[in-house]
C-alpha cells in the first residue's frame, strides 16, 4: 500500500513534468525590474504571475522606507521575540492596527501565523472544521491541533448546509466549534460565502471563523483591509481571527494575524510556538511594512484599488465577450482560463510566452488535473492595453493548444460545468465546436481537427464485441476473457440487486486505426461502482474505516463512485497497447473517452490499477505518459504468480527454500489426505440453497478479515453464476473427520495456459488443521490436472504464497481524484491511525 514517500514521489513525478516542460522552476534573469515585466529564458515577457496585485513593490515610499530602516538599524535584528524585539515591530503593528481595524500580530510568515496561533486559539474541548479547499499552510497548523486532543474533520468547499449540521452535532460535547476557511481562494478565485457565515455566526454562539484572507487584502476593502473584514458582518467579526499576507499586495514580507480583541493577541504572542522560538521579520520588511501600511491610509492606494477593480471588470467582460472558459467570474485580480488536461494547460502556458506574456499554472495537485488551467493575476502595473492583448492572446492560443491535443469547447463545457455553474462558454458556436468566427473584436474558437485516422469505439456489453478478437487481445491476462466478462454482467447489472455497491456499468473501448485496415492499437474495459475510499489504505486504516461505518451505522460512509479500469473482481493487466502502432495517441483519445464517461457517471476520480511499475520491461513510457496526462502513481499490493515448471511432488519440493520445503512436507503435503475433495465443474453442477448460503457463510468469513484490500462483499448470487459456466469450478474440501459440510472452497477460472483462484472461503474453526494451505494446494494440484503452465494467485496471503514458490510481480496504480472532500476525510482518519 503507498507510504508518505510513494505519496511523496507521485507529487514529484508530476510536478517534474511542468520542470521538464520549463514551465515550473523558472528564475528571472532581470539586472533590474519594473514590476509589469519579467525577462525568462531570455525573453522579455509581460508579468501575469506577480500577487503583488497593487504594484507597491517599485513604490518610492516603500524603497525609502526600506533605506530609512537598514540606516537605522542595520539588516538584520537576530533575536526572538520572546527576548526582544526589533524597535519597528511595535511601530509596525500598530500601523497595521489602524489599517484593519483591530488588533494585529506580526509574523515572519502567513504559514507561521497559522502554526503560532491554531495550537493556542483551539484547545482539547474545541472542534475544528476545515473547509477542504482552505490553503495548505491552514491544514499543516491544524496537524498540531489535531495531536493535541482536538476534534478535527473537514467540510466539502464553501457547503454552508454541511458545515451547520456538523455544528449541530458537535455543539453538545464543544465548546467552540472553529470554521477555518480562505477569504479567496487562490487557484479559481472564489469568495468564502461570507454574508452566509455571518448568518451563521448569529445562530450559532458556539462557532467561531479563522479565516486566511492572505491573498484578499490590500486590494479590496476600505484602507485594503481585506475580503473578510470588508464583508462579515460586525457580530461575526466578534469572533473572528483573520489571516493576512505582507507578502502579496502589501509588497512587503510577513504575516499579521488581525484578533478580535487584544486578550487573544497577547495569548498567541505569550505562548504561540514560533512567536517564541523563531527569529523576527527583520529591518528592512520592517521598514516596508511600516511605509505600505501609512500609504494604505491615503487616496493612493484607493486609486489603485479602483485602476484595479477596472482591469478585473475589463478581463471579465473581454473573456465574456470571446466566450473563454473563465472558472470564475469573480472580481479578483487571479484569474483563470480553465482549459483541462495538465498537457493542455503547460501547452497554452508556453504559447503565451511566445507572444510575451507570463502566466502561471494551475493544476495538480493544486486543482484536479482534468480542471487545470492558465493562472493570470492581474496587478496595477498592467495596463488595459495590456489586457486586451493577453485576452487576444489566450484566444489565439487556446484553439491551437485544444486542437494540439485533441480536445475541444464542447470538451471544457463539460469539464468545468461544476465551476461554471450555467456560464456556457461556448468559445464560438452553439455546440461549442462552431467555425471560427469574430465576436466583440475578438476572435473565437473554432474545433480541432484530428491529427491521424485513430478511431474509438465504446460498447457498453462485451457481447457486442467479437469473442475471438477480444481473447487475441486480453483473454490470456485473468478472467476477463469474452466469457468472463459475460458473467460479471450477469452478475453485476442493475435489476439483479438491490444493493447499490452490486450495480456496475461496463465500458468496452477498442481504437482502431484506420490506416492499417482498422488493427486495433488499444483495447480495454472499464466499470463504475461504489468503492471503498480507504480500498487501498493499510489494513490499520480500513480496520478503522469499518469501525466508524459500524458506529454511525451507514455502510456508505467514506465511499465514492469510481471509474476504475478493469473491475474489483479482475486481477492482470487490462490495458492493451499495441507498441508498433501509434499508442501514445491511442492513449490519449482513450483517456479522454474515460473522462467523459467519468462525468458521465458522476464518478468522484479514475483509477488505473495494475499496471506495470516505472521501469519494468513492461512500462515501456507508459509511467511518462500518464503522469503527463495528470495521473499520480501509488504502489500496489503485490500479484502472485505460481508457474508449473514442476510436474512431480519431488519437483515442487526442490524448487524452494529449505524452510518452504520442510513446512510444505510438514503442513501441506503431510496433512493432504485429511481432506477430502469435490470439484463441480460449471455447467454441470448445481448446489442446493442451503448449500450455497453456506458457502457465501465462508466466502464472508474471509472477505470480512480481507481488509488489507478493502472492498464490499459479493452478492450472493455469484456462486450460482459461476455453476452455469463451463470455464469455472467450485472446488470443496471436507475434512474427513469433521463435519458433513465443507470446512472450506474455492472458485476457480480455467483459461488457456492458466489457472485463477478468484474466490476463496474458510470456516476459521478449522484453520488451525491447515485449510486454507489445503486449499491451495488443491489449486497446485487442478493446475497440474489441467496442464496449465501458470496460475495467477492474486493479492494478499504473502507468506503462504512464497511458501509455495510463487513469485511477486510488482504493480502499479495511477489516479486521479476530480472530486476530493472523500481523500481529505481520509487523510484525517489516517492521520488518526496513525497517532493513535
Amino acid at each position: 500500500m503507498p507510504t508518505m514517500e510513494d505519496a511523496q514521489q507521485a507529487l514529484y513525478d508530476v510536478l517534474n513534468s511542468g520542470v521538464q516542460k520549463g514551465l515550473l522552476h523558472n528564475a528571472a534573469e532581470d539586472a533590474w525590474l519594473d514590476g509589469r515585466t519579467v525577462t525568462v529564458a531570455g525573453q522579455r515577457l509581460v508579468n501575469f504571475g506577480s500577487c503583488s496585485y497593487l504594484g507597491l513593490e517599485m513604490h518610492p515610499a516603500l524603497r525609502e522606507g526600506v533605506h530609512t530602516a537598514v540606516d537605522a538599524y542595520g539588516t538584520q535584528f537576530s533575536s526572538s521575540r520572546a527576548y526582544l524585539a526589533s524597535p519597528l515591530t511595535g511601530e509596525v503593528e500598530e500601523a497595521l492596527a489602524e489599517v484593519f481595524g483591530r488588533s494585529a500580530l506580526l509574523s515572519t510568515s502567513t504559514t507561521m501565523g497559522h502554526l503560532s496561533a491554531l495550537p493556542v486559539l483551539i484547545g482539547p474541548g474545541d472542534a475544528l472544521l476545515l473547509d477542504h479547499q482552505v490553503h495548505h499552510s491552514v491544514q499543516m497548523a491544524a496537524k498540531l491541533v489535531r495531536a493535541q486532543g482536538t476534534h478535527v474533520d473537514v467540510i466539502r468547499h464553501s457547503d454552508l448546509g454541511h458545515l451547520e449540521r456538523r455544528i449541530n452535532e458537535l455543539s453538545r460535547t464543544s465548546r467552540r466549534i472553529w470554521y477555518a476557511a480562505d477569504g479567496l481562494y487562490s487557484m479559481y478565485a472564489d469568495f468564502a460565502p461570507a454574508q452566509q457565515l455571518s448568518e451563521l455566526v448569529s445562530r450559532h454562539e458556539q462557532l467561531w471563523l479563522y479565516v486566511d484572507d492572505a491573498h484578499g487584502v490590500s486590494w479590496t476593502g476600505r484602507h485594503g483591509r481585506g475580503y473578510a473584514l470588508e464583508h462579515l458582518s460586525a457580530e461575526a467579526l466578534e469572533r473572528t481571527v483573520v489571516a493576512a499576507s505582507l507578502n502579496k499586495s502589501f509588497a512587503a514580507a510577513g504575516g499579521a494575524l488581525l484578533m478580535p480583541n487584544a486578550a487573544l493577541r497577547r495569548r498567541v504572542l505569550t505562548i504561540g510556538g514560533p512567536h517564541i522560538f523563531s527569529g523576527p521579520i527583520q529591518p528592512p520588511m520592517l521598514g516596508a511594512a511600516l511605509a505600505s501600511a501609512r500609504l494604505h491610509l491615503t487616496e493612493e492606494v484607493a486609486k489603485r484599488q479602483r485602476h484595479l477593480l477596472a482591469l478585473i471588470r475589463l478581463f471579465n467582460t473581454l473573456a465574456r465577450e470571446a466566450q473563454l472558459p473563465l472558472v470564475s467570474d469573480s472580481e479578483a485580480p487571479i484569474r483563470c482560463i480553465g482549459v483541462g488536461r495538465p498537457p493542455i494547460a503547460y501547452d497554452i502556458s508556453a504559447r503565451l510566452r511566445d507572444a510575451g506574456f507570463f502566466v502561471d499554472v494551475a493544476t495538480f495537485p493544486a486543482v484536479p488535473a482534468k480542471r487545470s488551467g492558465a493562472r493570470v493575476t492581474l496587478t496595477a502595473h498592467h495596463t488595459t492595453d495590456d489586457v486586451r492583448a493577453l485576452v487576444a492572446a489566450i484566444v489565439e492560443a487556446l484553439p491551437a493548444s485544444l486542437a494540439a491535443h485533441e480536445s475541444s469547447p464542447k470538451e471544457l463545457n463539460r469539464i468545468f460545468a461544476p465551476q461554471l455553474r450555467g456560464r456556457q462558454a461556448l468559445l464560438g458556436g452553439g455546440t461549442g465546436e462552431g467555425q471560427g468566427t469574430s465576436k466583440g473584436g475578438v476572435a473565437v474558437l473554432s474545433r480541432p481537427s484530428p491529427s491521424s485516422r485513430l478511431r474509438l469505439e465504446r460498447h457498453n456489453s462485451i457481447r457486442a464485441l467479437s469473442p475471438f478478437e477480444w481473447n487475441a487481445l486480453l483473454g490470456s491476462r485473468g478472467t476477463f476473457t469474452w466469457d468472463g466478462l459475460a458473467l460479471l454482467e450477469d452478475v453485476f447489472t442493475s435489476g439483479r440487486t438491490e444493493r447499490p455497491e452490486d450495480v456496475w456499468q461496463f465500458s468496452y473501448w477498442v481504437v482502431r486505426d484506420d490506416d492499417r485496415e482498422g488493427r486495433a492499437v488499444a483495447a480495454t474495459y472499464f466499470t463504475s461502482g461504489l468503492w471503498k475510499d480507504d480500498m487501498l489504505s493499510p489494513k490499520a486504516v480500513s480496520v478503522e474505516a469499518e469501525r466508524r461505518r459500524s458506529e454511525l451505522g451507514d455502510p456508505y460512509w467514506l465511499t465514492s463512485q469510481m471509474l476504475g479500469l478493469g473491475s474489483l473482481l479482475t486481477d492482470g493487466d487490462h490495458l492493451y497497447l499495441d507498441r508498433t502502432g501509434d499508442w501514445r495517441a491511442a492513449l490519449r483519445l482513450l483517456l479522454r473517452a474515460v473522462r467523459e464517461e467519468e462525468e458521465r457517471v458522476g464518478a468522484a476520480g479514475i483509477v488505473l490499477r495494475d499496471l506495470p511499475v516505472p521501469g519494468s520491461l513492461g512500462d515501456a513510457g507508459l509511467h511518462d505518459a500518464l503522469v503527463g496526462e495528470g495521473f499520480a502513481r501509488a504502489p500496489m499490493l503485490d500479484t502472485w504468480v505460481l508457474d508449473m515448471d514442476f510436474t512431480t511432488d519431488e519437483e515442487f519440493l526442490a524448487r524452494l527454500s529449505p524452510k518452504s520445503r520442510y513446512h510444505q512436507r510438514r503442513f501441506v503435503l503431510g496433512v493432504e489426505d485429511d481432506y477430502r475433495v469435490e470439484i463441480l465443474r460449471g455447467g454441470r453442477d448445481h448446489l442446493s440453497e442451503e448449500e450455497l448460503a453456506h458457502l457465501h457463510g465462508l466466502y464472508r468469513n474471509v472477505q470480512r478479515r480481507g481488509l488489507a484490500l478493502n472492498t464490499f462483499p459479493l452478492p450472493p448470487q455469484m456462486l450460482s453464476e459461476v455453476l452455469e459456466r463451463p470455464e469455472w469450478e467450485l472446488v470443496l474440501l471436507r475434512l474427513v473427520d469433521g463435519p458433513a459440510q465443507p470446512v472450506a472452497f474455492g472458485v476457480q477460472f480455467v483459461g488457456d495456459g492458466y489457472l485463477v483462484p478468484l474466490i476463496s472461503g474458510l470456516d476459521y474453526d478449522y484453520l488451525d488443521r491447515g485449510c486454507y494451505r489445503r486449499l491451495l494446494l488443491q489449486t497446485v494440484r487442478d493446475a497440474q490436472r489441467h496442464g496449465v503452465g501458470r496460475v495467477l494467485l492474486g493479492m494478499g496471503a504473502d507468506l503462504e504464497k512464497r511458501r509455495f514458490g510463487a513469485r511477486p510481480e510488482p504493480t502499479s496504480v495511477y489516479l486521479q481524484a476530480t472530486e476530493t472532500y472523500n481523500a481529505d476525510v481520509l487523510a484525517r482518519l489516517t492521520e488518526d491511525v496513525r497517532s493513535a
